[in-house]
């Protein structure tokens, strides 16, 4: 049976649909105000360029940009190690972490040359090549593959060996027990320095050069004082062999979520904090080599035969690698002209 709405029964019906429309219309325009909460975690202590620079301060950079980006940053490994974080980042459980190209390597391995010793000149030539046509379409394929994107690449600093005796040349590193990273990037890295490398983990370092396990262990000067190696070893031999990297990563599905404007802001201040952490890496290295050597901390090696060491690892990486073709293309000028 069709029945008719009274005048009163039409009238309400109207202003409850009205009433409807209105409150959702609200309701949407309230979760459109609501800024995009997004969740950052890395290693590195707080202390340590990467934050103390660059990611103690992006939370309040995003802000001072946009009220649309709500970001929280967990540094020092609380919510776990590299591995897990890569994980949780693939999973969506969280929408940024830091990595470095060892570990990316174990997805794409060419990758793994930004971590090859004598791949760059400087960190100059590193962030250029890391930013630029020879690295693109590697980054590109974590996106596609993995659902990863790389927001940046940002400087780490120059690795130097730190020793008991002086290294100058290849030969003095014959049967020399070097720490490194246990990725086999690092490891291949110390053989083509001429070294015999051992995987030690990083909390061990300190204890197995007091105890004389490795008689030495590479990494860039800021990190040897967080560290206290400068207390355990007598020499820092200026050997640059590598311009370490590290990479700002973010889930693709969540940056797929952040409007064009949200993208680009979000874009701009971590390349602008990257600059930071670049500035800070460089000038902590030259002041801290400076006190060192003023005040005896350590023996300050400068005469390092760089082009020796350099010849041998590029000998050592030209061919049998997966990254091999793309370090010959980025060292493809002559050694002289360096």
């Amino acid at each position: 049976m069709n029945r008719k709405c009274s005048p009163a029964l039409s009238w309400y019906c109207q202003a409850l649909t009205f009433f409807v429309i209105a409150f959702c219309g609200c309701q949407s325009d309230d979760a459109a105000d609501k800024p995009q909460r997004l969740k950052m975690a890395h290693v590195y202590e707080v202390s340590a360029p990467t934050h103390a620079y660059g990611t103690a301060h992006l939370a309040e950079r995003l802000q001072q940009a946009t009220s649309d980006l709500d970001l929280t940053v967990y540094p020092a490994a609380q919510l776990g190690s590299e591995t897990e974080l890569l994980e949780q980042l693939v999973a969506g459980e969280l929408d940024l972490a830091i990595s470095g190209p060892s570990f990316l390597a174990m997805w794409h391995p060419p990758l793994g040359v930004l971590d090859t010793a004598f791949s760059s000149r400087d960190l100059d030539h590193m962030l250029e090549v890391a930013r630029g046509e020879e690295m693109a379409p590697h980054w590109d394929e974590l996106r596609q593959r993995y659902g990863v994107r790389v927001l940046d690449t940002w400087a780490y600093g120059a690795r130097h060996i730190t020793s008991n005796i002086p290294i100058r040349h290849p030969d003095d590193l014959d049967g020399f027990r070097l720490r490194m990273p246990a990725a086999s990037v690092w490891q291949e890295s110390g053989k083509a320095l001429g070294a015999s490398p051992m995987p030690i983990s990083f909390a061990e370092v300190y204890l197995a050069l007091q105890q004389g396990i490795a008689d030495g262990q590479e990494n860039p000067v800021p990190v040897i004082k967080a560290k206290g190696f400068h207390e355990v070893q007598k020499c820092l031999n200026l050997s640059g062999h590598i311009q370490s990297s590290i990479q700002i990563l973010m889930n693709e599905r969540a940056w797929q979520r952040l409007d064009a404007e949200q993208q680009a802001t979000l874009q701009k201040v971590v390349r602008e904090l990257g600059e930071e952490v670049y500035r800070g890496v460089v000038e902590d290295e030259q002041r801290l080599i400076e006190e060192w050597r003023k005040d005896g901390t350590m023996q300050i090696v400068e005469d390092v035969d760089v082009d020796a060491f350099r010849k041998r690892a590029r000998k050592h990486f030209s061919s049998g690698f997966a990254f091999s073709e793309l370090y010959n293309q980025i060292t493809s000028e002559p050694v002289g002209s360096q």
